[in-house]
């Protein structure tokens, strides 16, 4: 099945440079199709630029938005002039429950692969105003009187100030913390998740080993006494390990539910 055409723009990122500053440039796909589209975004410098989100999936007739970050430079650099920086953009078609995993941006299992290509423009930073050129001096003193009775020079015009700059985005730092903190604690929930699945089945075998040990003192009513008191001693080991038990999975059960 051929994957449908989706429109990515701009065709080339433009970026105006500034010092120490970061850089954005936003990259669009549109999905006018009827079938969900997967996304990756490849740079061939990966140290230099943030893509954020560098893959995803753009649902039936939709578009998704893509922040790429050019972090701050120190100084602009003689290459910017002529910046070899590249950006590629893969998309495939995706099932309607099918998820992203680690084959499908594969050129070899996905046949339906397709590539977008984007050049990248570093302008250089706006250049200073010019200063208004100073006069001669007189060279001998009839200049001098010459110049004393010209009338003074109207003033020089108000030079043309640069252009703004496209507004960058830093990133916050505390954001950064709080998806960081959001992905811990998604883990261990899930760990948690898996603990609590473990004991709940150590409990099912404790309550089965019980419901046993029950059914053989049950069996051994009629005999004497020291053989009843025998069978019955392991019960209240036996509760009171089920109780415990209890009380840890209740006690995981709440960690886990307050996320």
């Amino acid at each position: 099945m051929a994957s449908p055409d989706v429109e990515v723009s701009p065709s080339d990122l433009r970026f105006r440079f500034q010092l120490n500053k970061q850089l954005l440039a936003t990259i669009i796909i549109n999905n006018t199709n009827s079938q969900r589209v997967a996304f990756k975004i490849k740079t061939t410098a990966p140290k230099k630029y943030v893509v954020r989100p560098s893959s995803g999936v753009v649902e039936p007739r939709s578009n998704v938005s893509i922040q790429v970050i050019m972090q701050a430079q120190k100084e602009y650099a003689p290459e910017f002039a002529n910046c070899k920086d590249k950006f590629m953009v893969q998309t495939t078609v995706l099932g309607e429950t099918e998820q992203i995993e680690k084959d499908t941006f594969n050129k070899d299992a996905r046949k339906d692969l397709k590539e977008y290509r984007l050049r990248v423009t570093i302008e250089g930073p706006a250049a200073p105003p010019s200063p208004v050129p100073e006069a001669n001096e007189a060279d001998d003193e009839g200049a001098a009187v010459r110049a004393a009775t010209v009338p003074p020079a109207a003033p020089a015009p108000p030079s043309v100030p640069p252009p703004a700059a496209e507004p960058t985005t830093s990133v916050d730092p505390r954001l950064r913390s709080a998806l960081d903190n959001l992905h811990a604690v998604t883990v261990e929930n899930q760990q948690l998740k898996g603990q609590v699945d473990r004991l709940q089945r150590e409990r099912d075998d404790l309550r089965r080993q019980l419901d046993v040990f029950q059914l053989q003192g049950g069996a051994y009513k009629t005999g004497a006494a020291a053989g009843q008191q025998a069978a019955v001693a392991p019960k209240p080991h036996m509760s009171l390990a089920v109780v415990l038990l209890a009380a840890v999975i209740a006690f995981l059960l709440g960690h886990y539910m307050r996320f």
